[in-house]
């Protein structure tokens, strides 16, 4: 015969429910909203990386700087951008509505150390998936000779996965990188291969980098 639970140990049992619900719960959501940044973010980086290799094949060319979008204006930015991502507004007077207006570091201070070339005034987009792309401007030379390249020239690119959307904290759902002439897309492979960046939350970082490095180096995971 089965036993009949009395109304104190039902409620005992839904309380001790409720107690280990309330602890775990937060941290599940937690993890399952870094997740999505995370899944949201390695769509876009294999979009840009896409389209730069579109471009290329185009053009007949070897990298970008033997492209059209080969210029340090604006414009050559903004047209490798509406081309070849699927663009559904445009911003190029202000970072705004595309992207938001204000973003914080991960400890809360205010993040406003923008990359060199990428002004308030650099083109923006938002994008069908919800993200927005604010891009430095176009591609230069490579350094090449003796039938190799030895630097590849890169654009500074600020991605943020949800656009102006909320939490607009950087490491979260915006972040810093660099696609290069090749169509590789990350921050100062040319310069340090090793480095997998261990700058990700510090407040002066430079240019707000290393969170993409990091993520990238876990595994594409936000382990921090």
């Amino acid at each position: 015969m089965k036993k009949a639970f009395t109304l104190a140990e039902v409620l005992v049992t839904l309380g001790i429910i409720g107690v280990v619900s309330a602890l775990t719960l937060p941290t599940l959501v937690k993890n399952h909203q870094r997740q999505v940044y995370v899944t949201q973010l390695q769509k876009v980086v294999n979009e840009l990386s896409q389209a730069t290799e579109r471009a290329i094949q185009e053009a007949n060319a070897i990298t970008m700087s033997e492209t059209p979008y080969r210029s340090t204006n604006n414009r050559a930015a903004q047209q490798f951008l509406s081309k070849y991502l699927k663009v559904v507004q445009t911003c190029t007077t202000d970072r705004a509505p595309c992207m938001a207006s204000e973003y914080k570091q991960l400890n809360g201070s205010a993040f406003d150390s923008w990359a060199m070339g990428v002004s308030a005034t650099s083109p923006c987009v938002s994008l069908a998936n919800g993200a927005a792309v604010c891009m430095s401007g176009g591609f230069e030379m490579d350094e090449y000779s003796n039938g190799t390249y030895d630097l590849h020239d890169y654009v500074r690119i600020y991605i943020d996965v949800n656009g102006p959307q909320a939490p607009n904290i950087l490491g979260r759902d915006f972040f810093y990188a660099e696609l290069y002439s090749d169509g590789k897309i990350a921050e100062g492979y040319e310069i340090d291969p090793t480095w997998h960046g261990e700058e990700c939350g510090v407040a002066d970082a430079v240019y707000g980098s290393g969170c993409l490095s990091k993520i990238m180096s876990d595994g594409w995971k936000m382990d921090y």
